[in-house]
């Protein structure tokens, strides 16, 4: 199944609620759609045209299902990377 890409919104208002997509199974947000982009030739730029449903996390490294969550805070709440050490304190 495939969707109408949405519009580029100007500017974001303030009172309006923020959103984000997250991986069901690790809840990162680094997460990614197929799609498909159109040359626009009046705005001199990649348009985006459709979005699939194929969703793909970069964290699991796999297919993915994607969760619409609300925000409350414009911080990220991508899952942290195990791979990273974090230092130990000396």
């Amino acid at each position: 199944m495939t969707e109408p890409a949405a519009p580029r919104p100007a500017t974001i208002s303030k009172s309006s609620p923020l959103h984000a997509y997250v991986c069901n199974v690790c809840g990162s947000d680094h997460v990614t759609r197929e799609a498909w982009a159109a040359w626009d030739v009046a705005a001199q730029d990649w348009v985006l045209e459709v979005a699939f449903d194929y969703a793909h996390c970069h964290r699991c490294m796999g297919d993915a299902r994607l969760d619409r969550v609300l925000l409350t805070s414009p911080v990220t709440f991508a899952a942290p990377d195990a791979s990273i050490a974090t230092p130990s304190a000396a």
